[in-house]
C-alpha cells in the first residue's frame, strides 16, 4: 500500500461509494504481481458482507438482494496487467450496490490477493461523520 485510503461519499453523504488506494510492488521485490481479472481476487468484508468484488467492466446485476462490489485498476507508473517493481496502480472499490451501505462508524476490510505472491490488507473504520471526500488514515 502507498499512500492514503480514500472514501468518496455518496451525495447525501450517509454512505460510501467508493474506495480508493495505490498499490506497488515491495521495496526489495524483483517480481512481478498478476493484477489482471483471473491474477487477483478483490474481497470486502464487514460484519454484514463477506463478498468477492466483481472484475473490471462487469455490471451490477438488478437484484437489490444481492450484494455486489466491483474494483479497477487505473495505472500512475506502469502499464500492462503486470506489476512490475517500481510501478504504482491506483486500485478503486465500487460498494454502491452493498446491502447495507457502508455507513459511518463502521470497520470494513478490502483484500487484495494475487494468485502468487502476498495479499494485501487494507482495514480501516468510517469516521462518524460522512463528508464528500476523505482520508481515511
Amino acid at each position: 500500500l502507498r499512500g492514503g485510503v480514500v472514501a468518496d461519499a455518496n451525495s447525501a453523504n450517509t454512505a460510501i461509494d467508493t474506495i480508493k488506494f495505490t498499490l506497488t510492488s515491495a521495496a526489495q521485490s524483483t517480481e512481478s504481481v498478476d493484477l489482471s481479472t483471473t491474477g487477483v481476487t478483490v474481497t470486502y468484508l464487514d460484519e454484514d458482507s463477506g463478498i468477492n468484488c466483481l472484475t473490471p467492466g462487469t455490471a451490477f446485476d438488478s437484484d437489490s438482494d444481492t450484494s455486489e462490489c466491483r474494483w479497477v485498476s487505473t495505472w500512475v507508473i506502469g502499464s500492462s496487467d503486470l506489476l512490475d517493481p517500481e510501478e504504482q496502480v491506483d486500485i478503486t472499490v465500487t460498494l454502491t450496490n452493498l446491502t447495507p451501505l457502508l455507513p459511518k462508524k463502521k470497520e470494513f476490510t478490502i483484500q487484495v490477493k494475487p494468485n502468487v505472491g502476498a495479499s494485501v490488507v487494507v482495514n480501516r473504520e468510517i469516521p462518524a461523520e460522512i463528508k464528500g471526500v476523505m482520508d481515511l488514515n
